[in-house]
């Protein structure tokens, strides 16, 4: 691991070098700068996984990107920066997820079933992140501020898509649809991904209500 880092080292140094000594194009050394970032976000997001975003330090992330601190600090200037930046990239992913998913149930047994084929799409880690997040949301107004900003553009587009499946529903009836799908959705993240105690039969008998109500 040691000369891995060393290895990432030497070659950070060696495209510096490049960067500020040939005739390389900005385009080349912002791309090389967004890679690095990635890199970074990607390791803190497995130890964010395993520690939580308070848990999970920056000799974690060091080790889990093969960086060094002085490496990973030419990209993010403190743990903070880290931690917002991987909330933006959950938050973005997740809206992605509902938005290409979401439509396409035509019942809510997929939805509120947290082992179906709807969330196999959504995994282990991701589920554990989405938790972190929405408990970071509750004490962090910055948090709550990215949260908003991309549950406005995840409506704005649920709205696109709910009105070419069902052309007959009116804005009201699709908002409504919506916001009951994704309290459901929320629901489930916050509370079904960890128990393991719920009772099944009740669970399929609520689906069937739920169903008529919002498919039927």
């Amino acid at each position: 691991m040691v000369s891995h880092r060393i290895r990432i080292a030497y070659d950070d140094a060696i495209k510096t070098i490049i960067f500020f000594g040939a005739n390389v194009s900005h385009s080349e050394h912002d791309e090389f700068f967004l890679q690095r970032q990635q890199q970074i976000i990607n390791a803190a997001k497995v130890c964010f996984s395993r520690s939580g975003f308070h848990g999970a330090s920056m000799a974690d992330i060091s080790r889990e990107s093969a960086l060094g601190a002085g490496q990973i600090y030419r990209y993010f200037s403190s743990k903070e920066l880290i931690v917002t930046e991987t909330i933006k990239s959950i938050a973005h992913n997740w809206r992605l997820f509902l938005v290409q998913h979401l439509p396409a149930q035509q019942s809510t047994q997929d939805i509120i079933n947290a082992d179906s084929p709807f969330w196999q799409h959504w995994p282990s880690q991701d589920r554990k992140l989405l938790l972190e997040m929405y408990s970071e949301a509750s004490r962090n107004e910055s948090v709550r501020t990215v949260l908003a900003q991309q549950e406005q553009l995840l409506l704005a587009e649920l709205e696109v898509r709910f009105a070419a499946q069902t052309p007959e529903t009116n804005a009201t009836q699709r908002a409504n649809r919506i916001q009951f799908l994704l309290l459901l959705v929320d629901g489930v993240a916050c509370r079904a991904f960890g128990d393991n105690d719920l009772d099944h039969h009740e669970m399929q008998r609520v689906n069937g209500i739920l169903s008529q109500h919002l498919f039927g």
